[in-house]
């Protein structure tokens, strides 16, 4: 708990200024309240003299306490406002941020759905903290001490009659809360699966459609929507025994104080007067006696959904940043892979070993082989997606954990096999590629993409919407759109994965025209299945089993009869 209380303040503190205000407001609004029952007495054991001078003094004194309370009330909620919107927009942006920053390992295994419930849940969370703490809290114990210093003046067993009230408060919360806390946490768990159920659906619908599973998922949901709706029962129950429980303990706290006030007065111990100031702190302090432990209630559920929220900025990031990066003032490009082996996490075995490789300066070299040869591994290693086990990667003779990542990675630029295109117009993700581009630059590389044609005959050309994950696009028209972006972007090295693996040859043939007049002095690695990719490729090498295996020209390889690139070629001019 002190650790979430520590993160909350540190955002809820980063204006100091208001928070100052704001701290002085939400203890003085409630105090000015609490006194208001004096006002009782005063009236009470003033109307029997007739005094209307008095009277009417007591009565502008009382209306002034309940302007300036609800004036400091205002107040103290428009301060809250301000630390509050500030605190939730920099909590969010924290978030994106380090989900940025955390390891390419945490993104394979990580549940969308999930995370943006959990994102969502805390944030939200951090208003109702904000509210329970500072609103209902403060409010109850302010107007406790109050309560307490004029009881103390009147007798000591309503003193203690008020303290027991509150301790036996505190006991009953405390057992109904950790019940309602556990049954919260169960309730999250069964909707965050419900989360990843509909989030997998609303990005998977095509392939939904395509199987005719609307049926199938539906019932997927509703099996979810079963063990869901017990977990709820179970939440919800604990409210509606509290509601029970407190509500019991408040009406008998109410009784006794009465009774004894009551005795008191027919015995002449306490005045009218005194007893209408105890009906008074009675009636103004129990109902928020309950706002208290609904209060705590709050704080209890919201501590789930906080603490999940500030548990991804706790992630730990594993592939981490030097402390003083080196800058990259210019580069050549010459790419080394010294002895390098590397194996994931939680796998047997190497996925590379002992890789020795160099590529020359505007060299391009293409690497080719079965799947899970290790091919599109060294490209995670060398944009340091993950680090090496062993050995060292280099850029310029520079090992590349030297320079930050964001540093490194600008470097390159990649055309995935899979591309995922944002939820947005054609020239946006084209535009992606450069900061600031302009359309006459967009259009250049569009054309040299080959997809400048089939944008223009669009109806909106490049405004025109490509949807979530880029499915009003073809595979080939959203890889072309990919080449694109990276063509914008005008790196240092080029990296193309796959990345005519979905095309038809016509559009193959154009997009390798594109790709290395693009390539031009460059620095170039593919990774392809279609050999007719590498074929220009300066270097071609073979990857078997996490090891290289051949390395050479397209022409050196096929001379050879026991090469294993001639039997991938032979195999690949049969299946065409």
């Amino acid at each position: 708990m002190l650790n979430i209380l520590k993160t909350f303040y540190f955002y809820l503190l980063k204006r100091r200024f208001w928070a100052v205000v704001f701290f002085i407001l939400i203890f003085i609004e409630p105090l000015v309240g609490a006194i208001q029952p004096l006002f009782y007495k005063y009236f009470v054991d003033s109307i029997t003299s007739f005094e209307y001078s008095k009277l009417i003094y007591i009565l502008l004194s009382f209306v002034g306490v309940r302007i300036l309370s609800n004036i400091l009330s205002a107040a103290s909620y428009f301060v809250g406002d301000i630390l509050m919107l500030n605190a939730v927009a920099d909590v969010r942006k924290d978030a994106v941020k380090h989900i940025h920053d955390l390891d390419f390992a945490y993104h394979t295994n990580k549940a969308s759905g999930s995370l943006v419930s959990k994102i969502n849940r805390g944030t939200g969370a951090f208003w109702d903290f904000h509210q329970a703490i500072h609103f209902q809290l403060v409010s109850v114990l302010v107007s406790f001490v109050v309560m307490l210093y004029f009881f103390n003046t009147l007798d000591i067993r309503i003193f203690f009659l008020a303290i027991g009230s509150l301790l036996l408060a505190l006991v009953v919360t405390k057992y109904f809360i950790s019940a309602n806390v556990k049954t919260r946490r169960k309730l999250n768990k069964k909707e965050d699966r419900i989360t990843g159920v509909i989030v997998d659906n609303m990005v998977n619908f095509e392939t939904v459609k395509l199987f005719a599973k609307e049926a199938f998922e539906r019932k997927r949901l509703k099996k979810e929507l079963i063990d869901w709706t017990k977990a709820a029962w179970a939440f919800v129950l604990t409210f509606r025994f509290l509601d029970l429980g407190m509500g019991a303990l408040i009406n008998a706290s109410i009784f006794l104080m009465l009774l004894t006030s009551l005795k008191l007065t027919t015995a002449g111990t306490f005045t009218v007067g005194d007893f209408v100031l105890v009906v008074g702190f009675v009636g103004n302090f129990y109902p928020k006696l309950f706002e208290l432990v609904w209060g705590v209630r709050r704080i209890a559920q919201n501590y789930t959904d906080i603490e999940k929220l500030f548990a991804i900025l706790k992630e730990k990031i594993l592939i981490k940043d030097p402390k003083k990066p080196l800058k990259i003032l210019a580069l050549k490009g010459l790419i080394e892979f010294r002895n390098v082996s590397f194996a994931y996490e939680n796998k047997k075995g190497e996925v590379v070993r002992g890789i020795n490789l160099n590529i020359d300066i505007g060299d391009s070299i293409a690497l080719v082989g079965r799947s899970g040869a290790g091919k599109t591994t060294l490209v995670k290693l060398l944009m340091r997606f993950y680090d090496v086990n062993a050995g060292e990667i280099s850029i310029d003779g520079i090992n590349i954990k030297k320079y930050s990542k964001s540093e490194l990675r600008t470097l390159m630029g990649v055309v995935p096999q899979e591309p995922i295109l944002f939820n947005n117009t054609v020239g946006y993700n084209i535009a992606y590629g450069k900061e600031y581009s302009t359309k006459e630059e967009v259009i250049a590389a569009s054309k040299i993409a080959r997809i400048h044609d089939f944008v223009s005959r669009l109806p909106l050309g490049y405004n025109t919407k490509v949807g979530e994950r880029g499915i009003k696009l073809s595979g080939g028209q959203k890889q072309r759109v990919a080449i694109a972006r990276m063509i914008l972007s005008n790196p240092d090295i080029i990296i193309f994965d796959e990345a005519t693996s979905q095309l038809d040859s016509e559009s193959e043939r154009l997009i390798q025209e594109g790709f290395w007049k693009a390539a031009e002095g460059k620095t170039t690695i593919i990774i392809a299945h279609r050999l007719s990719t590498v074929m220009r490729a300066k270097k071609i090498v073979v990857m078997d089993e996490g090891k290289i295996v051949e390395v050479g020209t397209h022409t050196e390889l096929l001379k050879n009869e026991n090469s294993l690139y001639k039997k991938f070629w032979e195999l690949q001019i049969k299946m065409d």
